[in-house]
């Protein structure tokens, strides 16, 4: 049952009292509600079936580029217009894509255990490499070194050679998103059955501390807010983001989200979190300081919808690509979104 007294202070606060004798009181009307992001454009992926994965943004050439994990695709809308569309076949399970802007190249991690290279302008292949489970993609421009999360742990490419290096970080388990530090040394690692986050040294290999939660399990997606010492690991049993304070592993915010989360963002100039997942809403929230978060808005997506990329370097207003999977009813599409400020 909701409290009386909020309802009442919040009914007064809107009324208007005019006059002493006789005095007029009128209703001022609420304020128009206003979604923090709209729909721009719907671009079908003809023939495209079963999951899409995790996404890239490709600046240079101008392309969106989607895992087409349950097609094993490559998915690719290019072009300032969104029609440009390319497919690249052969793929096993594709998980993770990422491209590498200094070396032009397309990197794609696939489930069935290659990590297949491609040219960045017309994708021609480059060359494939072994790591079992192939999963997520990261990319450290400093010290050239392509990131893999696989069956073993998180893997290396050395991105001048194009070769595989031996593996530093091993876990017993297979790692999810994690994330690297721009300004450190650190690593930090989702561990979904260990229900915990990993920290690592990435220039000693050493593990650094593990922060393990209860109350929650299985962590997936993962956003790092270096420049407040904040990291945001998603746990889906039950929804919730749990936001660490990277200085002392401490937990200082539980936020219940959309269940199904697969990818989480976050834009500083207007300091709010975007959460994408599978229950069909990305969930938006406004950071109040590095400790409180409100949510403002739940914008509806579609079942099964639960990742996403934000773009908006070579677009006139930055938004975030929403990954639609294929039904009885409709194609599999990508969502364009812009984002409103308010």
């Amino acid at each position: 049952m909701k409290s009386f007294l909020p309802m009442t202070a919040a009914l007064l606060s809107g009324l208007v009292l005019v006059g002493m004798t006789g005095s007029k009181i009128t209703a001022q009307q609420p304020a128009p509600h206003r979604e923090p992001m709209v729909i721009t454009n719907r671009v079908p992926l003809p023939g495209v079936v079963g999951r899409l994965d995790h996404f890239t943004i490709d600046n240079k050439h101008h392309r969106v580029i989607v895992a087409g994990l349950g097609n094993n695709t490559v998915e690719v809308v290019g072009g300032f217009s969104l029609r440009d569309i390319h497919s690249i076949p052969g793929q096993d399970g594709p998980q993770g894509v990422f491209y590498v802007p200094e070396i032009d190249k397309l990197v794609v991690a696939n489930e069935g255990g290659k990590v297949n290279i491609y040219e960045g302008d017309k994708y021609e292949f480059v060359k494939a490499l072994d790591f079992d489970g192939a999963d997520n993609l990261r990319y450290d421009p400093v010290a050239k070194l392509i990131y893999i999360s696989y069956a073993e742990g998180i893997g290396l490419i050395d991105a001048k050679t194009l070769e595989r290096l031996p593996t530093v970080y091993k876990f017993p388990e297979q790692p999810e998103s994690y994330q690297l530090e721009k300004n450190g040394p650190r690593i930090f690692v989702n561990l979904p059955i260990a229900n915990s986050v990993a920290v690592l040294d990435r220039k000693t290999g050493q593990r650094l501390a593990t922060w393990k939660v209860t109350g929650a399990r299985t962590n997936f997606a993962m956003l790092l807010d270096e420049a407040d010492h904040r990291l945001f690991s998603v746990f889906r049993n039950p929804s919730t983001i749990m936001v660490f304070d990277t200085e002392s592993g401490e937990i200082v915010a539980k936020l219940p989200c959309v269940v199904d989360v697969d990818d989480i963002w976050y834009e500083p100039t207007t300091k709010r979190i975007y959460v994408s997942g599978g229950e069909g809403f990305v969930d938006v929230f406004h950071k109040l300081d590095p400790n409180h978060y409100e949510l403002i808005g739940k914008m509806p997506t579609f079942t099964g919808a639960r990742t996403s990329v934000i773009w908006g370097e070579y677009r006139a207003r930055q938004g975030m690509v929403i990954g639609v999977p294929a039904t009885s009813n409709q194609g599999a599409e990508l969502w364009f979104t812009q984002f409103i400020d308010y």
